[in-house]
């Protein structure tokens, strides 16, 4: 089936089917951020990156033959690879070394900073009208993950590890950017499409990025685990998380869809809870109403 891209302003208010896939968005990002942990005990981060872009550009390359998914007119190919290159590489590459060189509490918190900057630069750059509601459940959700992490007793210290802290703030700079470039070519060609050429744009540099690591990762040592970590992060959190993604950005927009990143972290902790039986303190539980209640401010 042919997908039809859809070319209108974002919904101002009122919780549609696409709020639910962006439930399931921070649903399978929260898994796959154990899932990910867990695999690269196993895998260097930069080759699991590399066989994961792999495995969902071939998907995604099989699915857009399948549906009939057009081609990008010649006149945006610039744009494409531009904006792939800030989103797909960049942002990539960024955050996994800076993650390397920070604490996870530190990322965790850098990273509740995504939907204010994408909400403040789309404003400023006239793609979203931000009201005083607006306002308060972005702050509620940065509030919101503030006490999640610091709740849950992970070290937080900014001073020891500043370069890697700089690296996750400027790759969640170009995570906002790359959310709000990509908003025309959402309207004009449709999550499908856009998804599998971003994700096209992105494997070469990620392959070439990752070689030694390729070359030097014990294959036959990887346990079936592992693999499944790789497939499940492929197929789930860059095949049908990105593709959630991409449609909230084009019928919700960027600073909406960024606000469903908040409950990545929520999703996270009940999962510790449910498979490593570490029960929420009240904090977090505080935490994750207040991001609760954000985004029902923004998306009413």
């Amino acid at each position: 089936m042919t997908e039809t891209p859809v070319s209108r302003e974002p919904s101002a208010v009122g919780f549609t089917s696409t709020d639910a896939l962006l439930g399931v968005m921070a649903l399978i990002w929260g898994v796959n951020f154990i899932v990910v942990k867990s695999a690269m005990r196993e895998i260097p981060p930069l080759a699991f990156n590399a066989l994961r872009y792999a495995l969902a550009a071939v998907t995604l390359v099989a699915l857009a033959r399948l549906t009939g998914a057009r081609l990008p007119d010649r006149a945006d190919a610039k744009r494409f690879l531009m904006i792939g290159l800030l989103g797909h590489v960049v942002y990539q590459i960024g955050f996994i070394e800076g993650i390397a060189r920070t604490r996870a509490g530190n990322a965790a918190l850098l990273m509740a900073a995504v939907p204010v900057q994408t909400a403040v630069l789309s404003h400023l750059s006239g793609h979203e009208r931000l009201r005083s509601r607006d306002v308060l459940g972005l702050l509620l959700g940065v509030v919101g993950i503030t006490a999640i992490v610091l709740g849950s007793g992970t070290a937080v210290a900014f001073g020891s590890t500043v370069r890697g802290d700089l690296i996750v703030l400027v790759s969640t700079v170009c995570w906002s950017v790359y959310a709000i470039l990509s908003k025309p070519l959402a309207d004009r060609y449709g999550p499908a499409t856009l998804t599998t050429w971003m994700t096209l744009v992105g494997l070469g540099p990620l392959t070439l990025v990752a070689l030694p690591s390729l070359v030097a990762m014990p294959w036959r040592a990887i346990s079936s685990g592992a693999w499944a970590g790789v497939v499940y992060s492929a197929l789930g959190a860059l095949v049908v998380a990105y593709f959630f993604w991409t449609r909230g950005i084009q019928r919700l927009g960027p600073a909406r869809t960024a606000m469903y990143s908040n409950f990545t972290p929520v999703v996270a902790m009940l999962a510790a809870w449910g498979f490593l039986h570490e029960t929420p303190t009240p904090w977090q539980v505080t935490g994750a109403a207040g991001i609760f209640t954000g985004v029902w401010l923004t998306r009413t």
